[in-house]
């Protein structure tokens, strides 16, 4: 009854959290006409159980180096007992023990300090995969943020369009109905106005689908709330040299150093089974009191004492070849390491490659794109003119306003793509969670 209580108090407080985030995300979209992709990366960090997750699997490494020093530190255990022992069905004698014993190792091959070191190494892995998550999580925001701004761009086009397809429907119903046109003009108004809407429609349907997608990667509740993403302007991309994106690769993309650090933990393993082949030496101490009841077991304790010291030795002769079984497969397994390193960096390699030659074609392709808008723009007024004067059909028309539609789609959808590789790019760099 307790636990289901505390269960429901936990629920209050998340869905109070929630209304607050939610509350504070409304208002801040009422006062700046938009939310901001560093706004969205923010609240994320803030609440992703994602990362919560991944905390906690830090924290447990954490304890795991604590919990490795333990073979390196001294052991010490009380004993106390009891025991009664029958000559005869009357005759019997009672005996009482107490006792302490502390044993330490004082060699093991080596064992137990890399048992620490790979404690260690298990730590670092952990903050790396934190790292990981971290960047992952911000990647997902900002391509779902990047999604909702090109929605949003791509239904304002789709709206302009609509729009355009109404004036010219009723342009070429008036013309109509002074005799200027013929009826398959106004059919093929009326056609191209029916696109258009159909056109809004589907973007109204993309639009809701990010919004929803982009608070799912924020880890917010959908209550139906709106989003809306401040327009960015695409100011082109910082793209490093190749030998400044392998340096980054090594030093900063957490996948590969945890690749490296597995290279460790390989090592360590094969150190680890050639100590199993060497002596191990331990010492102990041991106090220890025996008496016939407490009162003499207390004296004994005081004056008849007993205390031993120990050395052991102990070196492996035989074992049935499972240490040297154990040491193989511990190399062959830091051999593995080794080359799952090299094919990882050699497939980032290529892969940053890849991105940096696209953000060197969209830096050159995103202007010519602009230029076509632009003359797309300019014909279509043009055209309309000349129209509205007779010197043109509504085909000439109708296909300048396809093609500036096309134009301004394929712009948006270009430098959609040029900031999703951009971010891409950061993040298999390793660099792109040192922004925020």
């Amino acid at each position: 009854m307790k636990l289901l209580l505390v269960q429901m108090r936990l629920r209050k407080i998340n869905m109070i959290n929630i209304v607050i985030v939610t509350g504070l995300l409304l208002s801040k979209i009422i006062a700046q006409g938009g939310y901001s992709l560093d706004d969205c990366v923010q609240i994320t960090l803030e609440g992703k159980k994602t990362l919560l997750s991944a905390e906690l699997e830090v924290q447990s490494a954490g304890k795991g180096v604590t919990g490795s020093y333990s073979s390196l530190l001294p052991y010490l255990s009380a004993t106390m007992g009891s025991g009664r022992t029958h000559t005869s069905f009357l005759d019997h004698s009672s005996t009482m023990s107490a006792g302490l014993s502390l044993n330490q190792t004082l060699y093991s091959g080596g064992r137990s300090l890399n048992q620490v070191k790979q404690a260690k190494v298990n730590l670092e892995v952990a903050q790396l995969n934190q790292r990981s998550t971290r960047i992952q999580v911000i990647l997902n925001v900002i391509k779902s943020y990047y999604g909702l701004l090109q929605a949003q761009e791509l239904l304002d086009v789709a709206q302009k369009n609509l729009n355009l397809s109404n004036e010219q429907v009723a342009l070429v119903e008036k013309q109509y109905d002074l005799g200027l046109v013929n009826r398959t003009d106004l059919l093929k108004a009326k056609v191209a106005k029916g696109h258009a809407k159909v056109d809004v429609l589907n973007r109204k349907a993309t639009l809701e689908n990010t919004r929803r997608m982009l608070f799912n990667d924020m880890g917010l509740q959908d209550f139906g709330q709106p989003i809306t993403a401040a327009e960015e302007k695409w100011a082109g991309a910082a793209v490093p040299t190749s030998a400044e994106a392998v340096e980054l690769l090594k030093t900063q993309n957490p996948s590969l150093i945890v690749a490296q650090a597995r290279v460790r933990l390989g090592d360590l393993s094969y150190r680890q089974a050639k100590g199993l082949r060497l002596p191990s030496l331990g010492a102990s101490l041991n106090y220890s009191a025996n008496g016939e009841a407490t009162k003499e077991l207390m004296a004994s304790l005081k004056d008849d004492w007993t205390l031993g010291m120990n050395l052991s030795l102990s070196v492996p002769l035989y074992s049935g070849n499972s240490l040297s079984t154990q040491q193989q497969q511990a190399k062959l397994s830091r051999q593995k390491s080794e080359y799952d390193y090299l094919t990882l960096l050699n497939d980032l390699r290529v892969q940053v490659e890849l991105m940096r030659e696209g953000l060197k074609n969209y830096a050159e392709i995103i202007p010519i794109y602009e230029t076509v808008v632009a003359s797309a723009k300019e014909d279509l007024k043009l055209v309309q003119e000349r129209y509205r004067l007779g010197a043109a059909t509504i085909l000439e028309v109708l296909d300048a306003q396809v093609s500036l539609i096309r134009s301004n789609s394929i712009l948006i959808n270009t430098i959609h793509e040029a900031r999703t590789q951009e971010a891409n790019l950061r993040a298999t760099l390793g660099t792109l969670d040192k922004e925020y």
